[in-house]
């Protein structure tokens, strides 16, 4: 079944089914978080409105720096069923700033396709969260799914992913098709439906955060946030006299996944259900031909370029530090600021997260010490604001 066909006549049959998938939740021994935030508690959040306690960024509380390259592809996220040689392909790769956030969306749809193949046998290409829930709902349809990878977790760019629940960074406005808008519309909204029964689970690291966009120019509302405005709960567009004292803002509640928790959690859940993962490298799509099973999905994001010959997919580089964990920070930002350029910070219980690169082209995995700066300093910034 191709691209074209499952969303003209495949996607609305989910229906109900797509966005009720059911999650095994496997019991832990690990030890509960505290709660958060402050002494709310783990299930609770507090209101849009609520006073914000500021960020204690210095350099002296920054405690790691990591570096990802984002698997962007300008005409968006490759969803798509293929004949490679002997072998029935699924691509599902180039999800940009929106792979952890897509991940149970395309795992969905992608699964559907596989499918069609009729076999029981299915090799996934990649184990990054794209991966790891393709071949997850793999397992739950019934079939004996073998991972392959060079890099498992933690080694992914998904255990670098700032990961806030929020599909960005997926498509070059004037090379993306209606039909892969629809998809990525449909694939937001299951994800979402699916992320949220993971919430306030301490075992996968994922939580509710009011999120805010920042700036002094009116929020552009042209369009909704992909999947729809009505999948964020508590959705403020271009409102009027923001936190930190910009004039606009929009605001809503979403998810946190700390992706240090999260994919740990997910490579457990995948072998306690009888997966497997084997180290392997591919080099170029004749290397599909030695693996056993026929049916295989390609979720190698940015490898998928080299070994498919994919030459719209690039590397997005982005730098992330981390400052001492703050028990009181239930609250996510991100803006455009002129001269200090671009910031965003989301609170983890591992750390707060403070990030805002985003070079297109560049392969160098280096942290760069005045990123850090620019960073630690333009956080402090905004945190001084709110005085």
């Amino acid at each position: 079944m191709k691209r074209r066909d499952f969303l003209a006549t495949g996607a609305a049959g989910l229906g109900s089914t797509a966005l009720s998938g059911c999650v095994n939740i496997t019991k832990t021994s690990e030890s509960p978080a505290l709660p958060f935030p402050g002494n709310t508690g783990d299930a609770l959040i507090q209101p849009i409105d609520a006073p914000m306690r500021p960020i204690k960024s210095s350099m002296d509380r920054v405690t790691r720096t990591i570096v990802g390259l984002r698997p962007y592809r300008s005409p968006g996220p490759r969803l798509e069923a293929v004949k490679v040689g002997s072998k029935d392909v699924v691509h599902n790769y180039g999800h940009g700033g929106g792979g952890v956030s897509l991940s149970w969306g395309v795992a969905e749809l992608a699964a559907s396709m596989v499918k069609e193949f009729g076999q029981r046998e299915i090799a996934v290409l990649g184990s990054g969260a794209i991966g790891l829930s393709t071949a997850l709902q793999l397992q739950r349809s019934g079939m004996d799914v073998t991972i392959y990878a060079k890099d498992f977790p933690p080694y992914t760019t998904s255990n670098v992913a700032g990961a806030m629940w929020h599909p960005v960074t997926l498509f070059d406005r004037d090379q993306v098709t209606p039909e892969t808008m629809a998809m990525l519309h449909l694939a937001s909204k299951i994800a979402m439906s699916r992320f949220i029964r993971y919430a306030n689970d301490p075992k996968y690291g994922v939580y509710w955060i009011r999120q805010f966009s920042l700036s002094d120019r009116p929020m552009n509302t042209s369009e909704p946030y992909i999947g729809g405005d009505e999948i964020y709960p508590g959705m403020r567009r271009n409102a009027s006299n923001g936190p930190f004292g910009f004039k606009f803002y929009d605001a809503y509640y979403t998810l946190m996944v700390d992706s240090d928790i999260y994919m740990r959690a997910l490579v457990n859940d995948f072998l306690s259900n009888g997966g497997n993962m084997v180290e392997q490298t591919f080099e170029t799509e004749s290397d599909l031909e030695a693996l056993p099973q026929s049916a295989i999905v390609n979720c190698m994001g940015l490898g998928s370029g080299e070994v498919f010959g994919d030459e719209t997919v690039t590397p997005i580089r982005g730098q992330l530090s981390f400052l001492l964990p703050q028990n009181d920070i239930d609250y996510g930002y991100a803006g455009g600021f002129g001269a200090r350029g671009t910031l965003y910070s989301f609170p983890r219980r591992t750390g707060i997260l403070l990030g805002g690169s985003g070079d297109r082209g560049d392969w160098d995995l280096s942290p760069r010490q005045s990123e850090v700066e620019r960073m630690v300093e333009g956080h402090a910034w905004l945190a001084s604001r709110l005085a």
